[in-house]
């Protein structure tokens, strides 16, 4: 990235990792980003930055989305592919709201505070799921925008304890939202603001044969159009991006936000492959009928007014050892973790912002004071693989080229356990070991496109208690491959099993995370030990 005079220029996408459907605000003070979460808690993930260049994670709305057997991953039920979609968040009269919907209990969640960092969070539960809504304050009024193909409104009102309720039935403004199109994804996503004279509503729609792409419609009024409302609908973007040596598939699906030099803004996402769906910044103009006009390259510039000087590294490192030990769910005295290179905090109770567990943790069974500077994973349930296995803890990948070790002390496995570090999606991926007969054994296994394990390594013999396991992963030219190696001193890596070759499954939905993960086969109360975590474009040579 450069720096001029007036100008910072950087390169798409600003984050070159999964952060899918995203929505930006500005408080005066810093800008703040929310994402489609899925399955993965905490739930709901803020990022903040100074000039919309540079992110970092502030916090999320809450440890979980809500306690159910499907977010839980209990009872042989699961949220993959569903969980929460596409959170909105505003800013009005100095408080922040998010609001997001949620496939997997059919209900819409609004959640607000004073302060995004520090809290407290209120909840509101609304019944009945508001698909790929938006808030929108007007004045004194406050609304939900959604729907796919159409455009909804639903208006909220707030009971006694001041929680948010709905207000009357949703009022249909746009019968058909697809514009210029005939067949293909149903726009959807809704974006809605109040900007000026105008209300407007930014959706994606997908035509068939054709690439995503940005549409908004605008009126001057609420009124539906079957009572004479003056919507209008206009594609704004049809382009791809290409990154790394993909062509892309179309950058939308995202707001606008004003800059602190009253220029605008989007947010935008666009597909990566297995990486998943990474955030692209655009410029935006209005013409001279109030329209917006977006500018989106490969690189862009950003004012002088808008962006922040600091880190562009995506990459986390985490050591256990010699951390802070803040209260909490997890540690918001180390933000700064979304992809950056800042330490994180594993230690006391609280884990860093990056990690999310793949679905609702059970709390009962994973510990940073049981062994003080280690994470401990406990078995606490009977699984049959990974897929279905709790308290895998997850943190996101990153292109174009990436790689992930841990320090694994396997000495309190019991026989049918199995624990590794993972290249995690539906079409997973794995070095790990397994214990069998009282012997540990190294092995990698890998996935089909189902989940089902398709191919396992030759077995090798692990009498050492400690082992360091690693995965790369390289997106670079759609190679798309994951490898898998092992160390006994950290010094020399000896591959295992052969390439993941990684698929972006749509009965997952996410883009591929690092994943480490501890499961019992047999018999439960088996534990693992995880000194540190390291991740980087290059982590060759890390040590014991």
């Amino acid at each position: 990235m450069e720096r001029g005079d007036r100008a910072l220029t950087f390169a798409n996408p600003v984050i070159f990792a999964d952060v899918p459907d995203p929505d930006v605000v500005y408080d005066g003070r810093h800008y703040y980003m929310v994402s489609t979460t899925m399955y993965f808690a905490p739930s709901v993930p803020i990022m903040r930055s100074s000039g919309l260049v540079h992110w970092s994670i502030a916090g999320y709305t809450g440890p979980i989305l809500d306690d159910t057997d499907a977010l839980a991953l209990r009872n042989g039920e699961n949220a993959y592919g569903q969980g929460s979609w596409a959170a909105s968040i505003r800013y009005h009269e100095g408080t922040f709201y998010v609001s997001v919907g949620s496939l997997t209990t059919r209900k819409t969640y609004i959640y607000a505070t004073p302060s995004i960092e520090h809290g407290p969070w209120t909840k509101s539960v609304l019944d009945g799921y508001a698909h790929d809504q938006s808030l929108l304050f007007d004045n004194e009024d406050a609304y939900l925008v959604y729907g796919g193909g159409v455009i909804d409104l639903r208006r909220l009102g707030r009971d006694d304890e001041g929680t948010f309720v709905w207000d009357g039935p949703a009022t249909r403004l746009v019968e058909d939202a697809n514009v210029d199109q005939t067949s293909g994804l149903n726009a959807e996503g809704a974006h809605a603001y109040k900007i000026g004279e105008h209300y407007y509503v930014f959706m994606i729609e997908w035509p068939t044969d054709g690439i995503r792409q940005q549409v908004v419609w605008r009126s001057t009024s609420l009124t539906p159009q079957s009572q004479g409302g003056t919507w209008e609908g206009r594609i704004v973007l049809s382009q791809a991006v290409p990154v790394e040596g993909r062509q892309g598939d179309g950058a939308a699906q995202g707001g606008v936000v004003q800059a602190a030099d009253g220029q605008w803004y989007a947010m935008l996402f666009q597909d990566e492959g297995p990486l998943g769906r990474s955030p692209q910044l655009a410029r935006v103009t209005w013409d001279q009928d109030g329209w917006p006009v977006y500018t989106l390259d490969a690189r862009m510039a950003v004012s002088a007014g808008a962006p922040s000087a600091g880190s562009t590294d995506l990459l986390v490192s985490d050591d256990f050892d010699n951390q802070p030990t803040p209260a909490g769910y997890w540690n918001t005295a180390n933000a700064g973790a979304l992809t950056t290179s800042d330490e994180n905090a594993w230690n006391g109770s609280s884990l860093g912002l990056p990690w999310q567990w793949n679905h609702n943790p059970d709390n009962r069974f994973w510990s940073l004071t049981d062994r003080p500077g280690h994470l401990r994973l406990t078995t606490g349930s009977i699984a049959s693989g990974i897929i279905d296995a709790r308290n895998t803890l997850t943190q996101r990948t990153c292109g174009p080229a990436s790689a992930a070790a841990i320090s694994l002390d396997v000495s309190g496995m019991k026989d049918g356990d199995v624990a590794g570090l993972s290249a995690y999606q539906q079409k997973y991926g794995y070095a790990g070991v397994e214990m069998a007969d009282g012997a540990r054994r190294l092995v990698m296994r890998r996935a089909d496109r189902h989940g089902s394990a398709a191919f396992t390594s030759a077995h090798v013999p692990l009498t050492a208690e400690t082992v360091l396991l690693r995965v790369d992963v390289d997106f670079r030219d759609a190679a798309d491959r994951a490898s898998f190696a092992y160390s006994l001193d950290g010094a020399a890596w000896t591959p295992i099993g052969d390439d993941l070759a990684m698929e972006y499954s749509l009965d997952h939905f996410t883009g591929y995370r690092f994943a480490i993960f501890c499961y019992a086969t047999a018999e439960t109360g088996g534990h693992v030990d995880v000194d540190w975590f390291r991740v980087g474009d290059d982590i060759e040579g890390t040590g014991p």
